[in-house]
């Protein structure tokens, strides 16, 4: 037993210290023991983020390669570490995102005793350290996309600043249950939001679905999935950086872990907004209260004379309130301070330095 504590304690040591790592505490522990056998957390504890093929990696680990694609396979079949073929070659890494170990036993919908037993240790470990590690950063690790069609036909809209446009620029398209809203839904009873519009693009959708974790999605059905999410009031996330993503997601201030880290613990830095700012027509205004009701950070709301106000302070620029808007009084405008997107260089940069 002593010896599985050190191999378990040495897996979070080395997850500790990635650019978004895991700070210890027990919470933390008790979730690597479900998620790894003992033998696989001794190999995790020596897997880096950077994609290996198996000839490499078995000479560098000094391991016979079936032995160590057997393990690998394993765990990437439960989305412990993510499988890319190329060249006919099988390359491994660990999950690099913030939320990726979180994310994996949700997304498979495997198991779910041990879901659920991993879902109320996540919630514990989020209020005890996880949720300041993931929220209180220099440089938010997400940043908020809103829907085109909601932004002033009169804005100048650039490159990845829409959602749909991070849908059509992808390779390739899968989707998986959000694993937010499941992982709440197991601990404490979650929302009624719908589960399937968590996106994940390129080749780390490609290798989900491989491993038969993600479903691949037509452009047509990811773009109407992303209509109903915004009809309903969800927030679109994706990385905070310029270039190809990996990620969009729908998002509910009641169980997104970054709408919550802005929400519950206070961290401005949770998530970036976008460049855009909801401002209300005035005169088109007729007070019908659907921005307050549908705003998720409490941005909106009423004034005094009954008419939409919006507290720029808070706003997102995600363009939730438009929607639904009776009078058509709401759009998004750009900023005056354009909210500038970081080059993956400067993303990775700011990462390494927390």
């Amino acid at each position: 037993m002593v010896l599985e504590d050190e191999v378990y304690s040495a897996l979070a040591e080395h997850l500790e210290h990635m650019p978004v790592g895991f700070p210890p505490s027990h919470e933390f522990l008790e979730i690597l023991r479900l998620l790894f056998k003992p033998e696989e957390a001794r190999l995790a504890a020596r897997l880096l983020c950077r994609e290996t093929p198996i000839p490499e990696m078995a000479a560098e680990l000094g391991m016979p390669e079936n032995e160590l694609q057997g393990l690998l396979d394993a765990m990437s079949s439960r989305g412990l570490v993510y499988k890319e073929m190329r060249d006919g070659v099988a390359r491994y890494r660990l999950p690099s995102g913030p939320t990726g170990l979180r994310d994996a036993p949700f997304w498979t919908g495997r198991d779910a005793e041990a879901a659920r037993r991993l879902a109320d240790l996540w919630r514990r470990y989020f209020y005890a350290a996880w949720g300041k590690e993931i929220a209180d950063r220099e440089l938010p690790l997400m940043r908020v996309v809103p829907m085109e069609e909601d932004i002033d036909e009169t804005a100048e809209i650039l490159p990845f600043e829409t959602a749909k446009e991070l849908l059509e620029r992808s390779t390739f398209r899968a989707v998986v249950p959000c694993a937010c809203r499941t992982a709440a839904a197991y601990a404490s009873g979650g929302c009624e939001h719908e589960r399937e519009n968590c996106f994940r693009l390129g080749s780390l959708g490609r290798s989900l679905v491989e491993q038969g974790i993600g479903r691949e999605i037509s452009l047509e059905e990811a773009v109407r999935k992303l209509e109903e999410a915004h009809e309903a009031g969800l927030v679109f996330l994706t990385e905070n950086h310029q270039g190809e993503v990996s990620t969009l997601c729908c998002c509910c201030s009641c169980c997104c872990v970054y709408l919550r880290g802005r929400l519950e613990l206070k961290f401005d830095s949770a998530v970036s907004t976008s460049s855009y700012l909801a401002r209300v027509d005035r005169e088109s205004c007729v007070g019908c209260g659907e921005c307050e009701e549908r705003c998720p950070v409490g941005a909106a709301g009423l004034d005094e004379h009954e008419l939409a106000r919006v507290e720029r302070r808070l706003c997102l620029g995600c363009g939730v309130c438009v929607p639904n808007c009776t009078g058509g009084a709401i759009a998004l405008r750009r900023r005056d301070e354009t909210t500038l997107v970081p080059t993956w260089e400067e993303f990775l940069d700011a990462m390494h330095r927390k």
